[in-house]
């Protein structure tokens, strides 16, 4: 009893082993697919009301962080002019009082000081108020950029899973 197989016939079986193996796998993919959308389902059920809430403030959010950014340049603004009108005045006290004492003299530079202090710290207090600002909107549009992309994918998984 000799019989023989043709390599095409050979390469029909493998073919078909191949494409057996290959429906398994997707099959195997596809399980765990339904498995992770079904716990990202629950998750959202479960958490629903908080991603609602959450959805509702970023505008509010994003509001308030621009009248905070809007608020931060305004007092910049208003502490360099503050800093340009006051530096000339104390510059003349301090020539006229250094002519005075030593000690009249020490206390026109500390005048000084404090003005250079109180102009570093309104730019200090104004660009960490800024950058606030911009990190809050920042971070509120990738919040709002990933529920859009979050909802994508189950949307892609949903029609899916229905054709299925």
């Amino acid at each position: 009893m000799d019989t023989t197989i043709q390599l095409r016939d050979l390469l029909q079986i493998l073919l078909y082993l191949a494409g057996i193996g290959a429906l398994v796998y997707l099959a195997l993919v596809l399980k765990n697919v339904y498995g992770i959308v079904k716990t990202v389902n629950g998750k959202m059920n479960e958490h629903a009301a908080v991603i609602d809430d959450t959805m509702q403030k970023i505008p509010t959010l994003t509001d308030n962080a621009t009248i905070l950014t809007n608020n931060a340049s305004r007092l910049s603004t208003d502490a360099a002019e503050m800093a340009q009108v006051v530096k000339p005045e104390v510059e003349k006290i301090a020539g006229t009082v250094g002519q005075l004492t030593g000690t009249v003299d020490d206390i026109a530079r500390s005048v000084d000081e404090t003005t250079l202090r109180l102009s570093n710290t309104a730019r200090v207090v104004s660009d960490s108020v800024s950058d606030t600002a911009k990190t809050i909107s920042f971070n509120a549009n990738n919040i709002v950029d990933y529920f859009y992309i979050l909802r994508e994918v189950l949307e892609a998984l949903r029609d899916v899973i229905r054709t299925r």
